[in-house]
């Protein structure tokens, strides 16, 4: 199947300033001439090259590499769309952490179906961000999540658009999950409780400390979890000690002669 190419980074080929052309001929021209130049990122999977705007009658616009090198994004390739995708959330995460003080260490994650994850550890705390852009089944989450706690510390999920379903895992299993989604130029992150409701703040409203991230509404969704599990736990206990209650009392009742027959 065939991709159209409308993504491109406009800071050079190894930039990360992700754009997305635009639909109509107009705002494509002006993206282009104010990026000054738009190159196909290698930090998504793309070959480096420089791209161009290729204009249509009654079609979209789009861009074509201005060389014949072999690209994985060519005509014909996967579509870049969600190869990009963390590139767009790459500056505003970097530059929140380097606002704490933090000096991030960042790799990517590679996904099956195209949507690149991030992995990112901050020694100075201890901890590691997981940016989950793509779907990702119950098991896989649970042993992914295992193993990066054997490695770092603590560790906490943030997860994209396409990620509802783990995040809906997450919360159910610690009674909070943090969501992240684009807005602007920068980023919102939703405070996710056990009964699906979902909090919305600015990034900017969040720290990330030893303990993980910090944002409006996580201590006291965790409350709330963690109440709910003590009162199932004490349900669960009074009613095991109802049934053997029920046993022993069972056992002490006292077997009557059948009669004799006749």
């Amino acid at each position: 199947m065939s991709h159209e190419l409308r993504w491109a980074v406009t800071d050079g080929p190894d930039g990360t300033a992700a754009v997305v052309l635009p639909d109509d001929d107009a705002s494509a021209r002006r993206l282009a001439a104010q990026a000054g130049g738009l190159w196909c990122a290698r930090e998504a999977g793309g070959c480096g090259g420089e791209l161009v705007v290729v204009h249509g009658r009654g079609v979209p616009p789009t861009l074509r590499h201005t060389g014949h090198t072999a690209c994985a994004f060519g005509r014909g390739s996967r579509s870049a769309g969600p190869a990009y995708d963390h590139l767009r959330y790459r500056p505003a995460l970097l530059a929140w952490l380097g606002g704490q003080g933090h000096r991030p260490r960042l790799c990517t994650v590679p996904d099956p179906g195209g949507h690149t994850g991030l992995h990112v550890v901050v020694d100075e705390v201890g901890a590691a961000l997981e940016v989950q852009l793509a779907p990702l089944p119950d098991t896989a989450w649970r042993q992914r999540d295992d193993g990066l706690r054997r490695q770092v510390g603590r560790v906490t999920w943030l997860h994209g658009p396409d990620a509802d379903v783990t995040a809906a895992t997450e919360a159910s299993v610690r009674g909070v999950s943090l969501a992240l989604r684009r807005h602007d130029r920068g980023l919102l992150v939703g405070v996710r409780d056990a009964d699906g409701r979902t909090r919305w703040v600015r990034l900017a409203a969040c720290r990330l400390t030893a303990d993980g991230v910090e944002a409006p509404g996580v201590e006291e969704a965790r409350a709330v979890h963690a109440r709910r599990t003590a009162e199932r736990r004490v349900a669960a206990r009074r009613a095991a000690r109802r049934a053997t209650a029920a046993g022993s009392l069972a056992g002490q009742l006292p077997l009557w002669p059948l009669p004799s027959p006749l």
